[in-house]
């Protein structure tokens, strides 16, 4: 029985669950979920909060994070991590497109259920 998952991002169909924001769900298992996102420059996603842990790697841009101890700036090559129902927002304040890869542990169901 094969037990490993491969997939090409190239194949996978984005999900604009808010303008400017494009997500793909890559993988996921029980316990993780790994997700491609492309955010728009101007783009925001607004503040929310969520049970599941949240790691990221911004591989290309810039983005704003603001919580509830303020504003950081995470560039290209760094990680970050939210805690379980940490609120916070995003916005990509540019020049151009911010791409980063995020990891949620457990999966985000909400994810799935979206087309």
């Amino acid at each position: 029985m094969r037990t490993l998952m491969h997939v090409s991002r190239h194949v996978v169909k984005p999900q604009e669950p808010i303008s400017g924001v494009k997500r793909q769900i890559l993988v996921h298992g029980a316990n993780l979920m790994l997700v491609y996102f492309e955010i728009d420059e101007g783009a925001r996603v607004p503040m929310h909060s969520h049970v599941h842990e949240q790691a990221g790697y911004v591989i290309r841009g810039r983005i704003i994070f603001k919580t509830s101890s303020g504003e950081v700036l995470v560039s290209e090559g760094d990680a970050y991590l939210f805690k379980s129902n940490e609120p916070h927002e995003a916005y990509n304040p540019g020049p151009g497109k911010t791409t980063l890869l995020e990891i949620f542990s457990p999966p985000r169901e909400d994810f799935l259920k979206q087309p």
